[in-house]
């Protein structure tokens, strides 16, 4: 494969024509491998004592970087057109609420989960349902009454 005239990079040239080179995209993915190990670095000893939103902080913008850097120049956007940048922004715009409103649907680890009741096996009978709150208090006026 020729890198000096490669048909699918002429649709991804800067104004000037030119486009990045191999060594440049080597150049990113060690820096991407640096700052992965930075981010493995983070959980384990003596940087796992650091407080936890710091570390979780670091770790969050680590990654929005890494992000950033792979979307920009392994996906070409740094090289296209600013229209087919914000058609990709307007997607991650759209995943992005949909994670957030999921996160926000789902109960927290301080909420009671709803347990489907299991089914009797056969032969067995079926637990007594739970009453109403109603129910109960018209039994305990009965037994408190008599």
């Amino acid at each position: 494969m020729d890198f000096e005239h490669d048909e699918h990079a002429e649709g991804h040239a800067t104004d000037d024509g030119s486009h990045a080179s191999v060594g440049f995209y080597s150049f990113i993915a060690i820096v991407l491998c640096l700052v992965t190990g930075v981010e493995v670095m983070l959980l384990y000893p003596p940087l796992s004592a650091m407080p936890d939103f710091v570390r979780i902080i670091l770790l969050v913008g680590l990654s929005i970087a890494k992000f950033a850097t792979v979307v920009a120049f392994f996906m070409h956007l740094y090289f296209d057109h600013p229209i087919t940048t914000g058609l990709f922004l307007m997607g991650l715009v759209l995943a992005a609420g949909t994670m957030v409103g999921l996160i926000h649907v789902m109960p927290g680890p301080h909420e009671p989960r709803l347990m489907p009741t299991p089914k009797p096996a056969v032969g067995e009978e079926e637990p007594a349902k739970e009453h109403s709150s109603f129910q109960r208090l018209d039994e305990w006026r009965v037994r408190v009454n008599a």
